[in-house]
């Protein structure tokens, strides 16, 4: 059985919160996208590890495909992804991005020799704007995850600026 971080050549959790925490130390501006795959869990099931993690390596490969060196992909659940994209302040060119993952991850693939086809949902939030540190950041792009898989396939959801140091909610978008 592969280790699916090494597989993906996907940096461990460890070290994706750590650079979290040194983004946010340093005041960069950023955009931390939680991407869930839809229904991914039914086909490993049915078709095995080893078809799921092909499947994973090819999602994989396609958020990289929009993405910059600078950008950082970890697998962070079964079936889901979360996305690091440097220098980006601005909520309507995060949300484009996150239209266009959700794109990519939609059509259609073959992996051993069967056409899959995955959704995915999309939480999206900024720092500083919706989090002071990672795991403020973090739980923003949670929240606004677990909206978007609430919403339906296919969504988006941003997370809305916390206000007088409550945890931040989201908002559909």
């Amino acid at each position: 059985m592969f280790d699916v971080d090494d597989l993906l050549g996907a940096p461990p959790r460890k070290r994706f919160e750590k650079l979290l925490s040194q983004r946010c130390a340093a005041g960069d501006s950023f955009a931390l996208m939680l991407v869930h795959l839809e229904g991914f869990q039914n086909v490993s099931a049915e078709h095995g590890s080893n078809v799921g993690d092909l499947i994973l390596y090819e999602v994989t490969a396609r958020i990289r495909e929009k993405l910059s060196d600078a950008d950082v992909v970890m697998k962070s659940g079964d079936s889901q992804f979360a996305v690091l994209v440097t220098g980006l302040s601005d909520i309507e060119v995060a949300e484009r991005i996150a239209n266009e993952l959700i794109g990519r991850l939609e059509t259609s693939m073959i992996v051993s020799g069967t056409r899959f086809r995955l959704t995915a949902s999309v939480g999206v939030t900024l720092f500083p704007q919706h989090g002071k540190d990672w795991k403020a950041l973090l739980l923003s792009a949670d929240t606004a995850a677990y909206d978007a898989r609430t919403q339906g396939r296919g969504r988006i959801s941003v997370s809305i600026p916390a206000v007088g140091g409550q945890d931040p909610p989201s908002k559909p978008s």
